[in-house]
């Protein structure tokens, strides 16, 4: 028995590495993409482009959701924060829609482990999620709920801002707000709002020149590695939990459960349901729940209940039990329902809709890319290595970039000689259009009372 039970085991770790092997490059293609665009856009200038219900706004948050991390966990916070700056509540329900299923990276990892059938699917169904899900918020989530929602939202929240000038960390509601570029900044002191508006471009970057700078890449190898430290385990659990049951799940258990539903329509309408109450029961949230499918997929479920149950990592009760916080317990849990109920129409009707062209995929056909060689290397191989290849010059950004991050940099104060690290200062004043920093506000006193005697 404990034999067998540690060979089940062996297998499904195996089978678990695999499924990383064949996925490297995909997630670490995703996740450094993801970190780059979250470097070069601000959710600031999101939030005008969203700040209504109209079909442009809605447009706009599904390309910003296309563009943004593929972590459920990690684009909620994104959510949250686009909604509590003023993003409508309808474009905001479509960037979290798209910005966990209609992002370049899932879509590379679904093709890698599942086929690009199913990649394709996840494409043109997440469209049809978002607009369904939109009807149903539409008709019941009024908008007075929604605003009442917002507001709870800002009164329970001080977040922490960096003023571009001094790069002081400080309370919002403390700092002096300038709006430049459909973005609002938050300068420490009059000297700091005064010294950024002579020359706001100085202490302010756009993308376009962000994308061509040192510091811009920076910030995404900063990105990217915020994103796989909060989605790391997630990952983890997915895969370990794909190979263990696809080691562990009798086929029996497989068919007598997925041809609970009957035969036709209701086969299909059955497994459509089936398939988020599933990723209901795992826990796996974002890519983490792509492994799982491909051994659902290979069990006999039908296409319809994998392409419902990939969506259905926006359902996982720990995402339930966050949106509940953000928007509130009535607002959340229809919410849920929306989703749960959006995600499985969606699957049945992308199945019918692929059924229609002929690009639903034979599960006992094998995969044409099984035997292909390059130099005697199969792709997956190539692809992980030159990817492993970026990610290292990625990780020496992170390293090197550490040195020189404005807010890191070491500073005396003028007074005491005392050394202070600048985002952890909490006294500066701007003399002769530079900045000066102090450990407390009785040194800056000194300084402001008489500031040639100290320089």
């Amino acid at each position: 028995m404990l034999l067998s039970l540690l060979r089940t085991v062996s297998d499904g770790l195996l089978l678990a590495g695999e499924f990383l092997w064949q996925a490297l490059w995909a997630l670490l293609l995703g996740f450094m993409l993801s970190g780059a665009i979250q470097a070069f856009v601000s959710k600031e200038g999101m939030v005008h482009y969203m700040g209504d219900a109209s079909p442009r706004s809605i447009l706009y948050a599904m390309g910003f959701g296309a563009a943004s991390t593929s972590c459920s966990f990690g684009d909620i916070a994104a959510t949250k924060t686009l909604f509590k700056k003023g993003a409508h509540l309808l474009p905001t329900v479509a960037f979290l829609i798209a910005s966990t299923n209609f992002v370049i990276g899932l879509t590379f990892v679904i093709w890698a482990l599942i086929g690009w059938e199913f990649a394709l699917a996840q494409a043109v169904g997440a469209p049809i999620f978002i607009l369904i899900a939109l009807i149903f918020v539409h008709s019941m989530i009024p908008y007075d709920e929604a605003r009442q929602a917002r507001e709870r939202l800002i009164e329970n929240e001080e977040p922490v801002v960096t003023d571009p000038v001094c790069k002081m960390r400080l309370n919002r509601e403390n700092g002096i707000p300038v709006t430049h570029k459909n973005e609002t900044v938050y300068f420490c002191s009059e000297g700091c709002k005064n010294l950024f508006e002579q020359n706001p471009d100085v202490h302010t970057t756009s993308w376009k020149e962000k994308i061509t700078s040192w510091n811009g890449w920076v910030e995404a190898a900063n990105q990217t590695l915020k994103d796989l430290k909060m989605l790391w385990k997630e990952l983890a659990i997915g895969f370990l939990l794909a190979g263990l049951v696809a080691a562990a799940v009798p086929q029996t258990f497989w068919t007598l459960l997925f041809e609970g539903g009957g035969v036709g329509v209701t086969q299909i309408a059955y497994n459509s349901v089936l398939g988020p109450l599933i990723s209901l029961a795992t826990f796996v949230g974002s890519i983490g729940n792509v492994p799982l499918a491909a051994v659902l997929w290979s069990s006999g479920f039908a296409f319809a209940g994998v392409i419902a149950f990939l969506y259905a990592d926006l359902i996982v009760p720990q995402l339930i039990r966050i949106y509940r916080k953000i928007f509130g317990k009535k607002i959340g849990t229809r919410l849920s329902i929306i989703l749960f109920v959006s995600m499985a129409m969606t699957g049945f009707i992308v199945y019918y809709l692929f059924t229609a062209v002929g690009l639903v995929p034979d599960p006992t056909v094998t995969d044409a890319r099984d035997g292909i060689t390059i130099f005697g290397f199969e792709p997956v191989t190539i692809l992980n290595g030159l990817f492993l290849l970026i990610a290292v010059g990625f990780g020496v950004l992170l390293v090197r970039g550490r040195k020189g991050a404005p807010g890191d940099q070491t500073v005396h104060d003028p007074v005491t000689g005392a050394e202070l690290t600048v985002k952890d200062t909490d006294f500066c004043t701007v003399y002769d259009e530079s900045i000066y920093y102090f450990e407390s506000e009785h040194s800056r006193k000194q300084f402001r009372n008489s500031p040639e005697a100290y320089l």
